[in-house]
């Protein structure tokens, strides 16, 4: 979690009283924790990918694209020695990527 650590604090999110970022703090569908940073007044909620939950039986995974999808910037990490690609994240919300 190096990078994860870096830009926040890992909470769970059952019963989190924080801003939530639309995770779902009752019923656990989007997970049971994601990364959260204070600065100031702010808080921040980061829709972690590999931290939501995937589905086998959902090959559009439509419960991570629904939060991941309609994120204005996108923090990727890379560690494959192939270029990132951002047409690879079909979305009309994404207007920064940071690799």
């Amino acid at each position: 979690h190096g990078l994860l650590d870096s830009i926040g604090a890992t909470v769970p999110l059952f019963n989190y009283t924080g801003y939530a970022g639309g995770l779902d703090t009752q019923k656990r569908s989007t997970g049971d924790e994601s990364i959260v940073a204070t600065y100031g007044d702010y808080q921040i909620m980061f829709h972690v990918s590999t931290m939501l939950p995937y589905f086998p039986s959902d090959p559009q995974q439509v419960e991570r694209k629904r939060h991941l999808g309609t994120d204005i910037v996108n923090i990727i990490f890379n560690d494959s020695p192939d270029p990132f690609d951002p047409s690879t994240i079909k979305t009309n919300f994404t207007h920064v990527f940071i690799v």
